[in-house]
């Protein structure tokens, strides 16, 4: 292979790059773009979900728990309703999302050690919100029903028995890498596998669009090599996309929030490796499009959609079928999200990442192999 040939190919698709206005902003800006509208509409953490009581007991303990439900910015309580008839009309309205109806014996119950009822009213329109509520509304409840009981017991038992019911377990819960459990910690990272998709369309439309001029017979028609072309036109984009992927990091860490903990040098590294296997997939799957339009619905069809479905950003590729798992393992963007979120959340090295790296080699060389084969079959 000769590197001066190899150097003319580059130059010449850097030349287009910068030259082509819709393959520039595809390669460097619009990834960066999409990652910041895609980490504000998917990656958002609820808060402030709206609730209200019903409060038919008006005693000590109803009062004391009414402040506790209260004391949170997760949820904020408002007007407390009047009957049952305003809590559905607040339904309908959508100015609620749940209620907790206090009964009348609440309190005395509660001072007498008896168990006590408590109703929980919750508005299942937008699932995530009502299952946000009620983990909430249920926890604060444990909580103040077990002071309460702790209060009364010691009223009422001795000290040897109170020190059993108090500590009958002592359970500490620590959370590591994200202490929160911030939706944008564990989703915003990931995105970058989903939008740095987006060079590989530029790959692909790139040869169908020089296959459609017919300059991509022209060009097979000089001494350049199968492998001198591939990788001239390669290189270029790999480059281009390396400055989008470190925008994209940056907009995670500096917009978003997000850590990075792990090494520069390895990211752009492992980027590397996911930007080969994507462009080697995508000169493979060009061989097949006869113009530029199938080349954008194929692109999504195979690059977008599936990243976005099964690469393990929203759902975890393990709670897949087999066979779905399978098809899985052959887009870049699944090791790739293992990759991202072990490197910048986690730190973790090469020594942990390896198996994703290899996979991502492995598709890089096999897809690599079949375009050179294909390409020469078919205009050779």
């Amino acid at each position: 292979m000769s590197l001066a040939k190899t150097y003319a190919v580059m130059i010449k698709e850097s030349r287009h790059i910068l030259r082509d206005r819709t393959t520039f902003l595809l390669i460097l800006l619009i990834p960066v773009v999409l990652m910041i509208i895609f980490a504000y509409a998917l990656a958002v953490d609820i808060k402030e979900v709206p609730i209200t009581l019903y409060n038919q007991d008006r005693g000590q303990y109803s009062r004391d728990y009414i402040t506790m439900l209260s004391n949170s910015k997760d949820l904020v309580v408002g007007q407390p309703a009047e009957s049952y008839a305003q809590i559905e009309a607040w339904f309908d309205r959508s100015l609620i999302k749940a209620v907790v109806v206090i009964p009348p014996d609440f309190s005395e119950s509660l001072q007498a050690g008896q168990p006590t009822d408590i109703q929980l009213l919750v508005d299942g329109t937008d699932p995530a919100t009502a299952e946000f509520a009620m983990n909430h509304i249920l926890s604060r409840s444990m909580t103040f029903g077990f002071d309460v009981a702790v209060e009364v017991l010691s009223r009422q038992a001795s000290t040897s028995s109170l020190a059993a019911i108090k500590e009958p377990l002592d359970l500490r819960t620590r959370i590591w890498y994200n202490p929160n459990l911030s939706n944008q910690v564990g989703i915003v990272p990931a995105l970058l596998a989903l939008v740095l998709n987006l060079p590989a369309l530029a790959v692909m439309t790139s040869i169908v669009r020089e296959r459609e001029l017919g300059t991509l017979e022209a060009i097979f028609a000089t001494p350049l090599s199968r492998g001198e072309l591939l990788i001239g036109k390669i290189i270029p984009y790999v480059i281009c996309s390396l400055v989008s992927a470190l925008l994209c990091a940056a907009a995670a860490v500096y917009i978003f929030g997000a850590p990075f903990r792990g090494s520069l040098p390895l990211f752009l590294l492992l980027a590397t490796l996911f930007f080969l296997a994507a462009f080697s997939m995508a000169l493979l799957i060009a061989t097949f499009l006869p113009n530029q339009a199938s080349a954008a619905i194929g692109g999504l069809l195979i690059f977008i959609f599936p990243a976005f479905f099964l690469s393990g950003i929203f759902f975890p590729v393990s709670a897949f079928p087999d066979i779905v798992k399978m098809e899985a393992s052959f887009i870049p963007s699944t090791p790739f999200v293992a990759i991202v979120r072990g490197l910048m959340i986690k730190g973790q090295g090469l020594e942990t990442l390896w198996s994703q790296a290899l996979l991502m080699f492995v598709v890089f060389v096999v897809m690599t192999l079949l375009s050179i084969l294909l390409f020469k079959k078919k205009i050779g």
